[in-house]
């Protein structure tokens, strides 16, 4: 659309003398906001319904009854002239203030929130400079436990409603509520619930005085006391982007930072607190090497002469293919690209690979992309269906749970095929709970449904016909355990996205690891191909990833089928159940991972030589190896993480590494030097610029280019081979 058209689609005010111009929609404390003008406000929160109830954010419209108005609940008008600082707007501010302060205690000293509190900063810039009031202020007892990890001094509460709201506006479960009415009224749980969501802590965030606090960051520090990172979260796969507050080489706590294409502005509890093994004092210091059977602490050149000589002498005797890597997906881009480089180009291995889902192939056959979501995150909230085969965000990837949450409230309608319960069950439009394992077959059953259509065009797929009359025998039997009603809801379903405007299709890439779910990946693909839920908004279908950088471990080539970008290999190599079952393995490399938690004894193959773990902590898997080298964690380190959606993101650090450890980045480096290769790497930048030089997905990405929220790559492109 051309600029003119779109300059003449903005309202036209004036604020305080200054001319704004906003997009139709916005309220007058937005518009004040974009022309720098400060309006305090309390209720309002930029990703709630405005409620009008705190009467802090008064403005004077001119040629409107009744002055002064709620700038929060007033949306801009053409030619509309606002006044922020007349004597009315700044006399009801005085008096809003006044009465918050009647019961409000002034322990702002002792206060959790001094320093960052917005009722201390108001009341400075805005208030009375002192107070009529002389009788004894309200007391509670304090504080209380609203749930384990959030604390409520109800005396500091000034009923903004915040919380409450984002209990049944956002986590749409209620957990808070409010109690009572009239000066008796306060936040509370409501009788017989607990207040136990994944969400909880982003209340104690928003929550703009002192009432509700962290427990596990209450009195701990202060805020003038914090140095503020920006990061990201490495908890799952979303990639929240957050904010590391730390203190003496600490983190103290994790804070959302705004990212409205990935996070919406929130965190789950696991990204705000679950930090603990950062701090842990069972933190590795030093490298370890087993002698006489006992881990045994040794220098860091001991450890890389150690480990290059062991590793020459297994090639020498049993040849490079005995030698395997599995690698992590919680490590950077840069350090999962190195790790693969130094198997494949320093040892002369392709036996690489790290945890995953059962994937046909580094890539969709039918559609030639690699095995990701095809849609972005902000297009599940534009969807008109959302469909979620085997899978539970709020477990999982919690932060998409409330992105479906907000399709809901935009209209989509949630179909929910699982063999267990789910938190969404009882928002659901549709709920199947289907024998474990069969959810692929639920799909197969879809799938068959679409053949008998006439209105599916199999332009293009012509064999998909065969295949699926190939499976005839194993949908029959599961329409047999699925019993005709839950048989024909699947059939309606496939039906139904048929004619859908925009339907996401998900599913959790650890379930196609079930027996029965083998062709999971594939036959959802496929559903979403047949009914051409694909490349439009609102559309689209893909697996949700485990970990914070599982899609970049892929990307990165941690796979034994596919190079760096899902270039093909000469001959595929050994995967991951086979590298850590194959008596043929006889030194194991393994950066960030913990394979031993996937064996049914939990023991490595006695057939190794030869292990080598690089990690934070001495783990199932390290506390078998020859040689422990001990590593930092993401927020003491640089580096790029690519998240669900591909989305790659900066993560920056935060603290200064443990004295003794490195990066996982350096420890290649430094081990492929060892083995007489040069690297000259001298930060994960340069890293960056060969993976941009090599993987057509990341083809010229720069560091600066991720700025503070990324960038979203979804196309290949030519890249430079040197």
């Amino acid at each position: 659309m051309p600029e003119e058209e779109k300059k003449e689609e903005l309202v036209h005010l004036t604020i305080d003398g200054i001319p704004v111009e906003v997009p139709p929609g916005t309220l007058v404390w937005a518009a004040a906001q974009k022309a720098g003008i400060e309006i305090p406000i309390y209720c309002y929160h930029e990703k709630m319904p405005p409620l009008g109830a705190c009467r802090m954010c008064f403005v004077e419209i001119e040629k409107m009854p009744k002055p002064p108005q709620t700038s929060c609940t007033t949306p801009v008008a053409e030619g509309m002239v606002v006044h922020t600082k007349t004597e009315k707007v700044l006399k009801a501010r005085r008096g809003t203030l006044e009465f918050l302060l009647l019961n409000h205690p002034l322990d702002c000293p002792i206060c959790d929130k001094a320093g960052e509190c917005d009722l201390q900063d108001f009341t400075l810039r805005h208030g009375p400079g002192n107070t009529r009031f002389d009788l004894h202020k309200r007391h509670y007892e304090k504080p209380i436990p609203v749930s384990d990890d959030v604390m409520l001094d109800r005396e500091r509460c000034i009923l903004c409603q915040r919380c409450t709201r984002f209990s049944s506006e956002i986590s749409m479960d209620n957990g808070l509520v409010m109690i009572s009415r009239g000066y008796r009224m306060e936040v509370g749980t409501a009788p017989g619930h607990a207040f136990d969501s994944i969400f909880s802590g982003n209340t104690t965030e928003i929550c703009p005085v002192g009432a509700l606090t962290a427990s596990s960051y209450r009195f701990k520090a202060r805020p003038w006391e914090l140095k503020r990172t920006a990061s990201v979260c490495n908890n799952c796969s979303v990639g929240c982007n957050a904010r590391v507050d730390s203190r003496v080489d600490r983190v103290m706590r994790l804070m959302s930072r705004n990212n409205d294409a990935i996070d919406d502005g929130w965190l789950c509890n696991r990204g705000r607190w679950e930090f603990d093994y950062v701090n842990s004092p069972q933190r590795l210091r030093t490298p370890l090497i087993r002698r006489n059977g006992q881990l045994t602490r040794a220098s860091w050149d001991e450890a890389l002469s150690f480990i290059a000589s062991r590793l020459k002498e297994i090639v020498a005797q049993h040849g490079k293919q005995a030698v395997a890597g599995i690698g992590s997906t919680r490590t950077t881009n840069e350090e999962a690209y190195l790790f693969q480089k130094l198997l494949r180009q320093v040892i002369g291995t392709g036996n690489v690979d790290h945890h995953h889902g059962a994937f046909p192939g580094a890539r969709d056959q039918l559609t030639g992309k690699p095995w990701a979501m095809t849609n972005s995150i902000v297009d599940i909230e534009k969807a008109s269906h959302v469909v979620l085969v085997a899978s539970d965000p709020y477990q999982r990837q919690p932060i998409l749970n409330l992105r479906i949450k907000k399709a809901l409230r935009n209209g989509a309608k949630i179909f929910i095929i699982n063999s267990a319960e789910t938190e969404l069950d009882r928002l659901a439009a549709l709920t199947l709970r289907v024998p474990e394992g069969s959810e692929g077959v639920a799909v197969k059953v879809m799938l068959k449904q679409l053949l008998n259509n006439a209105s599916v065009d199999l332009s293009g797929h012509e064999d998909v016909r065969s295949i699926i009359k190939r499976e005839d025998q194993v949908i029959r039997a599961g329409e047999d355990a699925f019993g005709a009603k839950m048989t024909t809801q699947l059939q309606s379903l496939a039906d139904e996205l048929l004619t859908a405007k925009g339907a996401v299709i998900l599913y959790d890439e650890m379930a196609t690891l079930a027996a029965g779910n083998e062709d999971l990946a594939a036959d959802v693909q496929l559903l979403a191909v047949l009914t051409k839920q694909l490349d439009r908004p609102g559309a689209g279908v893909g697996p949700l990833f485990e970990d914070a950088n599982s899609l970049g471990a892929r990307d990165m080539g941690l796979l034994p089928n596919a190079l760096p970008g899902y270039q093909p290999v000469d001959e595929p190599s050994l995967a991951y159940g086979e590298i850590l079952s194959s008596s043929q393995v006889k030194a194991l490399l393994v950066m960030g991972a913990n394979p031993a938690r996937h064996l049914p004894d939990g023991k490595l193959p006695s057939s190794l030589e030869l292990l080598v773990v690089q990690d934070l902590l001495l783990n199932e898997t390290a506390q078998q190896a020859d040689v422990v080298l001990p590593a930092v964690s993401f927020a003491e380190k640089e580096g790029s993480m690519t998240n669900v959606d591909h989305h790659v993101q900066a993560i920056r650090r935060a603290l200064r590494p443990l004295p003794g450890a490195k990066a996982d980045w350096e420890i290649l480096v430094a081990l492929a030097a060892a083995l007489g290769e040069t690297w000259t790497y001298a930060s994960p930048r340069d890293v960056l610029l060969e993976i941009a030089d090599q993987n057509p997905f990341y083809a010229g990405l720069t560091w600066e280019d991720l700025g503070a929220q990324g960038v979203r790559i979804v196309l290949e492109q030519e890249v430079a081979h040197v």
